[in-house]
């Protein structure tokens, strides 16, 4: 797993307000990324009962219960790596701020294609320890 605690974020004016209910494949994941994510993550299994989609951007930020953190800080609850059919590389991380569920981060790792669909369970591996190829 991934040890990238507190990373600073600011929230990006480019964030889309986009109010609605996690799709089922949304909370699928991010419950597994949990169940599978650093030692504190399954903590936060009980916010993703309450999380909905509040915006997105590269990230589909959460609210919990209504509620966003304010802190800009993020927390790394989750970190995973995944591939296309072509080799692409892609990155997956859940991630908190301020002791709140905050968010699904997607991400190329190559910058060679964005990843516009979510990956199953079954294609995430964990992020290679620093040294090692992805």
């Amino acid at each position: 797993m991934g040890s990238l605690d507190l990373m600073a974020r600011e929230h990006s004016t480019g964030d889309i307000p986009d109010h609605r209910a996690l799709s089922d494949d949304e909370r699928a994941l991010v419950g597994w990324m949990l169940e599978h994510g650093e030692s504190n993550a399954t903590s936060f299994l009980p916010q993703l009962e309450q999380a909905s989609v509040s915006s997105r951007c590269a990230s589909v930020n959460f609210s919990v219960g209504g509620k966003e953190s304010s802190v800009t800080g993020m927390d790394i609850l989750s970190d995973y790596v995944w591939e296309d059919a072509e080799g692409h590389k892609f990155g997956a991380f859940v991630f908190a701020r301020g002791g709140l569920l905050a968010g699904l981060d997607l991400y190329s790792v190559e910058g060679a294609v964005t990843p516009t669909w979510l990956p199953k369970p079954e294609q995430l591996h964990p992020l290679p320890v620093a040294g090692r190829e992805v």
